[in-house]
């Protein structure tokens, strides 16, 4: 999964599980840290921590060197909105002990526009990547899990019927393969790999029917 954040019609894309937000807060100019974790259901926050004490430390926060550390009580939610006072400075955004401005994320000033994080919901050609990258590793229900939902946002992807059924075939499932190939070859008759596939699969299908023991 990746996060993303979007400010002023700009949207940048991170490949990251987890990640910390950090800011001085801009009245009493102590530092403050969040660390988030993402899931499918949205953004987690795990931890809240301020260096010394601050009016706004919840009566359950530890004090461990230096800071004070709680667990925010706050459900998983869909998109945060960070504000920007201009006062104490951007927000930063940390990753693999590496932290970065917003400004130096988006590669433009944020200035005091709202900058809104959510989980990046995967595009078609994100999905169809990873889902031939799963067949080439032969992780082939990931490689259909990831077609499936190709084919939920675009029904019509020929490609990813196609690539579904080359999962499905090599699990040996060759109903499921040679109707993806057929839907796949409706959508788009000059889909070269597709025919050449469903050829070879009904020459399969032929040849085993050919070596079945008959009928009494």
């Amino acid at each position: 999964m990746s996060l993303c954040l979007a400010t002023a019609g700009v949207v940048k894309s991170l490949a990251v599980a987890s990640f910390m937000l950090t800011w001085t807060h801009p009245v009493e100019k102590t530092e403050w840290q969040e660390d988030w974790r993402i899931t499918p259901q949205g953004l987690e926050i795990v931890e809240a921590r301020v260096k010394g004490s601050n009016a706004g430390t919840p009566p359950d926060a530890r004090l461990a060197d230096g800071w004070f550390r709680w667990t925010p009580k706050l459900p998983v939610v869909p998109e945060v909105a960070l504000g920007n006072s201009g006062v104490a400075g951007e927000r930063r955004l940390c990753t693999d002990g590496k932290c970065q401005e917003l400004s130096a994320i988006f590669g433009r000033p944020v200035g005091m526009g709202v900058t809104t994080m959510s989980v990046c919901t995967l595009d078609v050609k994100t999905l169809l990547a990873r889902g031939d990258d799963f067949n080439i590793k032969g992780e082939f229900d990931l490689a259909i899990a990831d077609y499936d939902a190709a084919l939920k946002v675009e029904p019509a992807s020929a490609e990813a019927l196609h690539g579904r059924g080359m999962a499905w075939r090599a699990k040996g499932d060759r109903r499921r393969a040679l109707s993806d190939f057929d839907a796949a070859l409706r959508l788009k008759p000059d889909f070269e790999a597709a025919r050449i596939n469903r050829k070879s699969l009904f020459s399969e299908i032929e040849r085993a029917g050919a070596q079945m023991p008959l009928k009494k």
